[in-house]
């Protein structure tokens, strides 16, 4: 199929059905698909379950506004997509005629027509009363706009629903979301304010996809039951390379039932779909991942039952190549401030040696295993009591890597970690480590990253799927990836930070492990170290990051594990996600298996289930 070369318009639409309504909400789809394709819209997302509206009482309720897909509404649809030459992505709540089940589905038509569905696999709270578990994967459908996939709101609390379509070739996210305040039926698990829209740039970000992401923002009433639901508005559109080019403001507590919608427009450049970060696809290290296709839940031996009250503190300073003295003297300032605790400290990247520029600083600076970073941060440790992890260029034999360690307060190592995704800029003349280990500590377990293992969403995974309490990061970042987080304004209770690093903040929210990272400044360094929470939209845990240029110890106190009345946690992240869907991210590129599932149009599983037949 020819693709656009061309930017084309979009359009995500933040269109508020009502319950009970099916037939009058199809028609007032149609009018504002038919209004968004008259001014030229090439691509038209609606929100989740938009026929229908959503929190119903239960399943027998809900039954008489579901669909069929492709069934009336795609039929309604696919005449103004004929008729206008353009697709839309649209949420509806599917019956499944043949089968009696149910589930959360997103559709999308174009111009001949159905293309193809998308059933959600991150059921939410709400969604397990009324939807079966997807079953159709993450299909990628061609289309002459590009690789379209689809994502469902609370999908979004997982790295998988963007990540493996983006590894299957897509260049573009349909978000559909219906994404509300709270639920206050749900009891205890109302005091998680959860709210999907708030903050989805990781799923383009990590990912290197454009993305076009609709939300309601009325309220939603049931008078049956006496619940009312506000949305959270906030529609986004999102070029490939990671910025945002158009958001719609986030509703208010006085939203009201008869809220109007609105469509926001912008153009999606599809020049932008091949990037630098949708390049490092390319430098995946699958061989480490397996992990991921072990379904680990309900019952992990290996998963904290004990939470720990720590101090979490990122060092961020100049850190100044082969000015050994001078680098400790700088964290040695800031350590001498630290008050007694018992917690975590993290530092920089090569911490007191500054990172290498290539291969020939990096044979002077080397060290042994127990070499003079080692030293220096069981120094620190012991004199503050904390666990301290700092990193280093490391030489073993005839290799260097660039190693994390981590020491007990006692002065004893007890973890490294090489690192195993490679900066371009270590490449050539550093070996890549080959595990990505968890460290069972006093205070948790803890897990290890450096530098851009960040930008490979399935290193952190890893870290949750074996259970870390804790993720530390020594980097020296320089704003060449990821980005600065572009949250909604208006749904978070305190807002972050504009500097806020959306890769580190992502890290926390897709393993609900407690991210702290340690960034250099100055010599192009960007700071911004921080704390990132695992509960980021409520009050309960305010955002803790540095600024760009400043020399500080950044601290918090927190809670390893969370409340367990929040919405989301470790365990229920695990529990929730579909290791079986995750097989493709560990499968070797150069495999039948992988390769047959990667130019299968939609979601086949042949390569890895096969059968023997007699």
């Amino acid at each position: 199929m020819s693709r656009v070369q061309e930017p084309f318009t979009v359009a995500a639409v933040e269109f508020n059905p009502e319950m009970f309504e099916f037939d009058r909400n199809l028609q007032r789809a149609c009018n504002v698909i038919e209004e968004a394709a008259s001014q030229g819209a090439r691509l038209i997302v609606l929100p989740e379950a938009a026929l229908s509206g959503y929190i119903y009482r239960d399943l027998d309720q809900f039954l008489p506004y579901m669909d069929s897909v492709p069934g009336r509404g795609t039929d309604a649809i696919a005449a103004i997509t004929a008729a206008h030459n353009c697709y839309v992505a649209i949420g509806i709540a599917e019956i499944d005629r043949t089968t009696g089940l149910t589930y959360n589905t997103g559709a999308l038509i174009g111009p001949d027509g159905y293309v193809g569905k998308y059933r959600k696999n991150g059921l939410n709270p709400s969604d397990i009363l009324w939807f079966t578990p997807g079953n159709t994967g993450y299909p990628v459908f061609d289309t002459e706009l590009g690789g379209i996939c689809m994502v469902i709101c609370y999908d979004d609390t997982y790295w998988e629903p963007a990540r493996l379509p983006a590894i299957k070739g897509a260049d573009l996210i349909a978000y559909i979301c219906s994404s509300d305040r709270v639920l206050p039926r749900l009891g205890e698990e109302a005091a998680g304010n959860h709210s999907t829209i708030a903050a989805v740039q990781q799923l383009c970000a990590w990912n290197g996809l454009a993305m076009v992401a609709a939300d309601r923002n009325n309220a939603e009433s049931n008078p049956t039951t006496g619940t009312t639901v506000t949305y959270g508005g906030s529609a986004s559109i999102w070029q490939a390379d990671g910025r945002r080019i158009a958001h719609a403001p986030a509703t208010t507590a006085n939203t009201t039932v008869n809220n109007p919608g609105t469509i926001l427009y912008a153009q999606i450049d599809p020049s932008l779909y091949e990037n630098d970060q949708k390049a490092t696809i390319a430098r995946r290290r699958p061989e480490l991942y397996r992990d991921l296709a072990f379904f680990k839940s309900p019952t992990d031996t290996k998963a904290s039952t004990q939470q720990h009250a720590i101090d979490a503190t990122a060092l961020q300073f100049r850190v100044i190549l082969r000015d050994f003295d001078g680098n400790v003297g700088r964290a040695n300032a800031l350590v001498e401030s630290l008050p007694p605790g018992d917690g975590l400290l993290v530092l920089p990247a090569c911490s007191f040696t500054g990172l290498p520029l290539d291969g020939e600083d990096a044979s002077e600076v080397a060290e042994a295993e127990q070499g003079r970073t080692v030293q220096v941060a069981a120094d620190f440790a012991a004199r503050t009591g904390r666990h301290v992890v700092a990193s280093h260029i490391e030489r073993d034999q005839d290799k260097l890597f660039h190693t994390a360690v981590l020491v007990s307060p006692q002065g004893l190592v007890v973890g490294r970690y090489r690192q195993t995704h490679l900066d371009r800029a270590l490449q050539g003349w550093c070996s890549p480590g080959d595990d990505l280990p968890v460290f069972e500590t006093a205070i948790g377990r803890i897990g290890l990253l450096l530098n851009e293992d960040v930008r490979f969403p399935e290193a952190s995974a890893v870290l949750a799927v074996r259970r870390a309490d804790l993720i530390a990061i020594c980097t020296r970042w320089d704003g060449s990836y990821g980005g600065n987080l572009h949250d909604a304004a208006g749904l978070f209770a305190e807002q972050y930070p504009s500097n806020t690093m959306c890769l580190w903040y992502a890290i926390a929210k897709t393993t609900q492990a407690y991210t702290v990272v340690a960034n250099a400044v100055d010599d192009g360094a960007q700071g911004s170290s921080g704390i990132f929470t695992i509960n980021p939209v409520d009050s309960a845990e305010p955002p803790v990051v540095g600024a760009i240029d400043a020399t500080e110890a950044i601290s918090t106190d927190l809670t390893t594990l969370g409340d367990p009345s929040w919405w989301m946690s470790q365990h229920r992240l695990i529990g929730g996600r579909r290791a079986d869907l995750a097989i493709p991210a560990m499968l070797p590129p150069e495999s039948e298996a992988f390769r047959t599932w990667q130019r299968t149009p939609g979601w086949d599983t042949s390569g890895w289930t096969a059968y023997l037949t007699s």
